[in-house]
């Protein structure tokens, strides 16, 4: 068994050492695999730019044979190469209990031909329920006798299911003490029963969201925006755990900001994506004029960035810090940041109609952040507050976009044009 790439380069400086590796395989199988060497030798040959064609397999993720997945739901993709047309099997030879080649049936094998030299195939997680970490280990078996094993691990934990979907605007998922994930739902039309709408980091101690992600789409913003003002308790987390907002602002200081915007939620099909909006747990308290000033700026920033482009737009927007403690009208404390902030990315072009994921080059995407004292010091202007998602990464402690090809994700988090938002000074 061979495991990780086979570059032609190399086949006669490895030959025979292989000879034994094959020798379980019987002689018919090793006859195969000679024929295979020779002719690829040839393909070697007979290249125009002196290279053959490599066979191999590896994890997208980690562009290597190993992987850790922490989660069950991001599908983790096998990357197979080889010449166009050449049969493959893949199977779960260890770990097909949770470890599945398709989702519907939980089959651990499947059969197909490349279609192009670099053909991808997922996998499906089940959730690590377990309470100890687990390893699956994957064969990739090429026309031929080419074989390479793959191993899957998934930790005695797994990430929660509310963190572990491929959305482009969710942080890398983290353990915070007191605090609760949770995304929330409501229908966009008959179509979209189920969209998401907006996914928090709720801090239980603090009674604020500590990070608010979701994506900015015109899907999102149809017809006349008509402010629902439904202050109300999250449904999702214990009302003990919340300020009441309903029937008023702080009283120990502080306006009620929004984090998922209002007006980047309505839709004339359902008044339900307004609403969750005016959740408690959408809503900290900020500086009057901070929050009517440069906030408003840089959500309106966002709003004309996500209208401008068939893509979607995917924002983070938190806070950091205490500067003081406000209350509800009942008296339940309530932290008051010390800073507020967001991130935002998206495609340059604004319709390549490509997942985050599936862009290999940093030219391609534009980021930025924006960093802001919570208080009337910083009410206006906003080309002043703009600063690098890498810059918010450092401070924050949190990653940001994780679904960025690693190749270019130090690039486009270090972006800071303010220009290519339509910032001026």
């Amino acid at each position: 068994m061979i495991v990780g790439f086979f570059d032609c380069t190399f086949l006669f400086a490895t030959f025979l050492p292989m000879i034994s590796i094959f020798s379980r395989g019987g002689a018919l199988r090793f006859a195969a695999f000679f024929l295979m060497l020779v002719a690829l030798s040839v393909s070697c040959g007979s290249s125009e730019d002196g290279q053959g064609t490599s066979f191999g397999a590896r994890f997208l993720e980690s562009q290597n044979t190993s992987l850790e997945a922490p989660g069950y739901a991001s599908d983790p993709r096998i990357v197979l190469s080889g010449t166009v047309g050449t049969s493959y099997t893949v199977t779960v030879t260890e770990g097909g209990s949770w470890c599945w080649t398709s989702r519907n049936t939980h089959a651990t094998s499947r059969s197909g031909s490349l279609v192009t030299t670099a053909d991808v195939v997922y996998l499906y997680l089940a959730e690590n329920d377990s309470g100890a970490a687990r390893t699956a280990t994957v064969r990739v078996a090429f026309d031929g006798g080419l074989e390479f094993d793959l191993t899957l691990s998934q930790p005695e934990y797994s990430i929660p299911a509310v963190m572990d979907h491929p959305w482009a605007e969710l942080p890398a998922y983290k353990s915070i003490d007191n605090c609760t994930y949770v995304t929330h739902y409501a229908p966009i039309s008959s179509t979209q029963p189920k969209a998401r709408n907006f996914t928090i980091c709720y801090d239980r101690s603090k009674r604020i969201a500590l990070w608010v992600a979701y994506p900015i789409h015109a899907c999102y913003m149809q017809g006349q925006y008509d402010r629902i003002d439904a202050w109300a308790f999250d449904p999702e987390i214990p009302e003990a755990d919340q300020a009441d907002l309903r029937s008023g602002s702080y009283r120990g200081g502080g306006v009620r900001g929004h984090q998922c915007m209002s007006n980047h939620r309505y839709v004339p099909y359902s008044t339900l994506l307004n609403e969750q909006t005016f959740y408690s747990t959408n809503i900290m308290p900020q500086e009057s004029a901070f929050n009517g000033g440069s906030w408003l700026m840089m959500e309106n920033t966002a709003s004309a960035m996500g209208r401008s482009c068939a893509d979607t737009l995917y924002m983070v927007t938190g806070n950091y810090g205490v500067r003081s403690w406000s209350t509800d009208r009942s008296g339940t404390k309530v932290a008051m940041p010390e800073y507020c902030w967001k991130v935002l990315l998206r495609t340059k072009n604004g319709n390549t109609r490509k997942r985050i994921d599936e862009i290999h080059d940093a030219s391609e995407l534009i980021a930025i952040g924006f960093w802001a004292e919570n208080s009337s010091a910083s009410a206006d202007g906003l080309a002043e507050y703009t600063t690098s998602v890498a810059e918010i990464e450092q401070k924050t402690g949190y990653k940001f976009f994780p679904m960025l090809d690693e190749a270019i994700a130090t690039d486009v988090k270090a972006q800071h044009n303010p220009t290519a938002w339509g910032i001026t000074e």
